[in-house]
């Protein structure tokens, strides 16, 4: 959005800027506006899940809304996407969209029956999340390794996998998560922080994820792995203690968006299960 208010959403590439520290291309405005990205039902309703828990049930007009988004949810959980790291070109079928998918339908179904809302169509939200949850477990799982992939077809590891726990996709303790930690740790750990993903050369390490292994690990009660790298990972802040979305460890250097709440966001849940798995 322009500052006198224009909607022109569409990416141009600045040729005439090098960048900083010549990282080309420098972009303006963003062709992810445009792209398909399935995770962000689920992230919706978890949301409203969690604040109706908190003792604020959505009124009429909110659940006429959420009824909507789960409903599309169950239309279009098949469908290729461009996934939470918005890549571009083609769509692939990811396991964390496909996961967070699956948190659209099922938080639709607990809502609706803890609300007693008739006019949901829970009984294809439940249809349909089964069929989803199963179909990431027979073409999400690397058949070899017993670990999450990125997306069905491939056999390329994604540490956005390591969220699907946290939303009750499987169990912490599952032998799959167990299995795509200690993947994750021997392919995707560089220089003692995680990489988003096989196949792709970031300019650093995109800090959300090793916090979101620590917690993993934490969980999984190894905790001596986990407090490595929280402490790596938490030893990025400034002075003040703010986190970048990057950080690239043979530099020194934090990269990208920058305060990045995301990062935030990991460093706390990472936190709190250290906290509770040192208290067990």
């Amino acid at each position: 959005f322009g500052v006198g208010g224009e909607h022109d959403l569409n990416e141009r590439t600045l040729n005439h800027l090098e960048g900083w520290r010549g990282s080309k291309p420098v972009r303006i405005r963003n062709a992810a506006a445009k792209q398909v990205q399935l995770d962000v039902y689920g992230e919706l309703l978890e949301l409203a899940w969690l604040w109706y828990r908190r003792g604020h049930p959505p009124d009429d007009d909110w659940w006429r809304f959420l009824v909507d988004v789960v409903d599309h949810a169950a239309e279009r959980w098949h469908e290729p996407d461009h996934g939470i790291w918005e890549l571009r070109g083609q769509r692939h079928h990811f396991v964390h969209s496909k996961g967070f998918v699956w948190v659209a339908l099922d938080r639709g179904v607990r809502l609706a029956t803890e609300l007693g809302r008739g006019e949901a169509n829970v009984e294809h939200w439940r249809a349909q999340a089964a069929a989803c949850r199963a179909e990431i477990l027979r073409r999400g799982v690397d058949p070899k390794r017993g670990c999450f992939v990125g997306a069905f077809g491939s056999t390329e590891l994604d540490a956005s996998v390591l969220l699907l726990p946290s939303v009750e996709v499987v169990a912490w303790d599952d032998p799959i998560m167990s299995a795509t930690v200690d993947a994750i740790i021997d392919e995707l750990v560089v220089d003692g922080f995680v990489r988003r993903r096989q196949g792709w050369d970031d300019e650093g390490a995109f800090l959300p994820c090793t916090f979101w292994l620590a917690e993993c690990l934490a969980h999984l009660g190894r905790v001596e792995e986990a407090r490595v790298f929280f402490h790596r990972a938490a030893g990025t802040a400034n002075d003040v203690g703010l986190f970048a979305e990057e950080y690239h460890p043979r530099l020194g250097m934090v990269l990208g968006n920058y305060p990045q709440a995301l990062t935030h966001l990991g460093h706390i849940n990472a936190a709190l299960a250290l906290r509770d798995a040192e208290a067990r």
